[in-house]
């Protein structure tokens, strides 16, 4: 684990102010936002952790479900990223507050209108969790945070959707193990402690744990008296909630309250509120009724107070008299301890019915006799002694009866392979019975499951790894982590799924690395326009190709680079009988080759290009044959001697080509004749 120090600065934006809590999954910081200057809560994921696929995966789930949710009553996420060391890590909105435990703690049960202000509020936060598709599974009152808002009025926040889990995630994604707890003990509804079977929970499992939250919120006690959490899950599963009325002396509850907490917290979830709005509609008619009930008083105290009256005085001890009885005082005198002593006979004889009552086994007819002995009679040591015995058969009476609960619930969680829960039980079991003949067979067996349990769990996160190593390409780290899960666990059948899967895993990847080298020689064919080399590499990705889309893709390519070839063979033959023609100096037959050409579909722009270099060929050749013919009209005139008409066809010459060497020969020639 990385702990980041006070001052530091987190993703170059974060500087943390102090460290608030750690936990099994991260760290929880409170920083400032360096630009915003606002102060935020940085939860960031262990370092240890990092590497688990199954932490990140739980991770970045709470963020993505935290991002469905937002209403006032839920604290809102407000950035998820990743650290330079792989960490991931995630920033909430900071409250400024305490939670509800934490009070509960420090102060005692809420004043009873507050406590059912915020727990509409929390109601209204459950609502929109559960309008969004998302249970919370960890409703518990170190989750619900209250604060005051600017108008100094109190506010609720849930917190913590670190076990949220989406009802739309199919069970073959559901990142929880089957039979792994979720949640905490003492809130959890009974649906949550094993009695459906694992991923049929849904929104009431939250209401009943809120209205366990509700509970203390009014009280300061919990719903079932316990001395241990395993103790509260076997009385949630047996038994119904404690009355709140009378539950806390100090804490008048009215009755309306108590119907509508006891409803919430009801075993069979059928006869729960179907949802959180009907919860809210309940509570909403309570604090109404609370706050006519604050109306009424703060009414009478504005009136006029009538004069108290004065308290009354004791009733005076009575004292015997001084002086000697009359005679009608002495009778009666005498009657009264005649009928005491009557009375003392009468309760004498019926505790002598009752302990052989109780003597007999007939334990109600005993406790009956008993009480009625109570009320008859004042203390005497014979009737407490009885009445202790009772009580002490009644209770162990209790105790073998939960003992059987626990039992049964022993062997369910072994059956279901709820490792944790059966050890819950157990322990709440050898708390009622540590005699209990069964308890060798059953800590065996629960040792046996934490052991498979354990195995399960290092090969679920060694196929993990191996999976995780395949989807990477990293071939080698794949390897090496199955084979030390082989050597951890030699002989596990599990062994064999995790030894196909990196088969499978392993022979995608050569087919992968094959399918690159093909199609990396079939691009450099196709680059060259070796169209015949081409086709081979394509049978050969054909063969290795799995997606039909991208061989489809790859195919298309090889038909265009078909086409493009074949038109390039084309344009080739054109060329060669255009250049045909222009050698030949058929220009006539080199225009209709190029005609030709322009109907063709490889024609581009090169036709007109070609009548380019046609015009100039032909253009060329006529003005060398003029030329020609000049030079022979100019040798014509020189030998007939005639140098005027030669003069002038020399000039006609010159302006045809000033540059031919044929020019100056001629000339000389010329001005010989002048001078011969």
């Amino acid at each position: 684990m990385s702990t980041r120090d006070t001052g530091s600065v987190l993703d170059g934006k974060y500087e943390i102010l102090e460290r608030v809590a750690a936990g099994g999954m991260g760290e929880v910081y409170k920083a400032r936002h360096m630009h915003l200057q606002e102060v935020r809560v940085i939860k960031v994921l262990r370092q240890d952790r990092a590497a688990d696929p199954q932490a990140a995966q739980r991770f970045l789930q709470e963020a993505r479900t935290a991002t469905q949710i937002k209403h006032p009553n839920v604290a809102i996420l407000y950035d998820y990223s990743r650290l330079a060391d792989g960490r991931f890590y995630m920033v909430w909105e900071y409250i400024e507050g305490e939670d509800v435990g934490n009070w509960l703690r420090r102060a005692g049960p809420l004043p009873l209108a507050l406590a059912v202000e915020l727990g509409i509020q929390a109601l209204r936060g459950l609502e929109a969790i559960h309008a969004a598709g998302v249970i919370h599974r960890d409703i518990s009152p170190d989750n619900l945070m209250v604060r005051k808002d600017a108008k100094g009025r109190y506010q609720l926040k849930i917190i913590d959707l670190g076990l949220a889990k989406d009802l739309s995630t199919p069970a073959s994604l559901e990142i929880t193990q089957a039979g792994v707890f979720m949640g905490k003990l003492r809130y959890c509804a009974p649906e949550q402690a094993g009695q459906l079977p694992e991923g049929k929970l849904d929104h009431r499992a939250d209401l009943y744990s809120f209205a366990a939250v509700l509970y203390e919120m009014v009280s300061g006690m919990a719903p079932f008296d316990s001395e241990n959490q395993h103790g509260f899950v076997l009385r949630r599963l047996t038994e119904p909630a404690l009355p709140l009325v009378g539950r806390n002396p100090a804490v008048q509850v009215p009755k309306e309250l108590e119907n509508v907490v006891l409803r919430g917290l009801e075993r069979d979830r059928e006869k729960r509120y179907p949802d959180a709005v009907a919860f809210i509609t309940a509570l909403v008619r309570v604090a109404d009724a609370l706050r006519g009930a604050d109306t009424r008083e703060l009414q009478l105290q504005g009136r006029a107070a009538a004069p108290e009256a004065p308290p009354p005085r004791p009733a005076a001890i009575p004292r015997m008299p001084s002086r000697e009885l009359s005679r009608e005082e002495k009778l009666d005198l005498l009657a009264q301890i005649d009928r005491a002593a009557k009375k003392v006979s009468e309760t004498s004889q019926i505790v002598e019915q009752a302990e052989q009552a109780f003597a007999a086994g007939k334990v109600d007819e005993a406790r009956q006799l008993a009480e009625q002995a109570q009320a008859g009679s004042a203390r005497q040591p014979r009737l407490e002694r009885l009445v202790a015995r009772i009580r002490e058969n009644e209770e162990a009476q209790e105790r073998s009866e939960h003992a059987g609960e626990a039992e049964q619930m022993v062997e369910q969680y072994l059956q279901g392979g709820k490792h944790s829960l059966a050890a819950f039980a157990l322990e709440t079991l050898l708390d009622l019975r540590p005699d209990h003949p069964r308890r060798a067979e059953f800590e065996r067996r629960v040792e046996a499951m934490a052991d498979s349990t354990g195995r399960k769990k290092r090969l679920e996160e060694a196929a993990a790894g191996v999976r995780e190593a395949l989807i990477g390409g990293d071939q080698r780290t794949a390897r090496m982590r199955f084979d030390a899960a082989e050597r951890d666990n030699p002989g596990a059948p599990e062994l064999e799924g995790i030894r196909a899967e990196l088969a499978t895993g392993e022979d995608e990847l050569r087919r992968a690395a094959d399918l690159e080298q093909h199609r990396r020689r079939f691009d450099g064919m196709l680059a060259g326009a070796r169209i015949a080399e081409a086709e081979k590499e394509f049978e050969a990705i054909a063969k290795l190709e799995t997606s039909r889309l991208t061989l489809d893709l790859t195919r298309g390519r090889l038909e265009e680079a078909r086409e493009r070839a074949q038109l390039v063979g084309r344009s080739q033959e054109f060329e060669r009988r255009f250049h045909e023609r222009l050698a030949a100096r058929d220009w006539a037959g080199a225009r209709g080759v190029v005609h030709e050409f322009e109907a063709s579909p490889a024609a581009g722009e090169r036709p007109a290009q070609m009548l380019a270099e046609l015009a100039h060929d032909e253009d060329s050749w006529r003005k060398k044959q003029a030329f020609e013919q000049g030079v022979k009209q100019v040798e014509a005139f020189i030998v007939q001697s005639r140098p005027l008409e030669a003069e002038m066809a020399l000039k006609i010459l010159a302006g045809m080509d000033a540059q031919n060497p044929e020019l100056k020969r001629l000339d000389r020639q010329v001005k010989a004749l002048w001078k011969g």
